[in-house]
């Protein structure tokens, strides 16, 4: 469970664009991080725990979402939930020690809800059925997150 100052210190006590939501009713035991979207649409940002080191971090990124003029499927790169037309967006997110020269790109469900999507609390469900048991999907998202953020020196 973490309180608002907690998500502020780890986006470094910079709350000036944060906008937390409340954080009442919150299933923290359902949540591998927390994830949300800033009201204007162009931010997301995630607080997770870093598995190299076990602190708090907090995760800036770029949003753009994808408007599609056909109806298509879409995939998100964390959670492989399959989504009708517009389920998914780009996040973007900067190479930490680039100065914001490099940045690295993801298609990530656009709520950035995909703990609780692997485990099937968010409808409706994925268009696309697996027969893969549940704490290997979990495993599965944790690792694409891991991996990506880890590639921009984020966590």
């Amino acid at each position: 469970m973490l309180t608002r100052e907690e998500i502020v210190a780890a986006f470094d006590g910079d709350d000036e664009d944060l906008n937390v939501p409340d954080l009442d009713g919150i299933d923290w035991e359902e949540l591998d991080y927390f994830g949300w979207v800033h009201p204007s649409g162009h931010l997301g940002f995630v607080v997770l725990q870093s598995p190299n080191d076990g602190q708090i971090r907090g995760v800036r990124l770029n949003r753009s979402t994808r408007k599609a003029r056909k109806p298509r499927m879409e995939m998100c790169s964390w959670c492989h939930h399959v989504h009708k037309t517009n389920g998914t967006a780009m996040f973007t997110v900067s190479v930490k020690g680039s100065e914001g020269r490099h940045t690295l790109g993801n298609v990530v469900c656009k709520d950035l809800d995909c703990s609780l999507r692997v485990r099937d609390k968010i409808a409706p469900g994925s268009y696309m059925r697996e027969s893969l048991y549940r704490p290997a999907k979990v495993w599965r998202m944790q690792q694409s997150m891991h991996r990506w953020l880890g590639r921009a020196n984020q966590i």
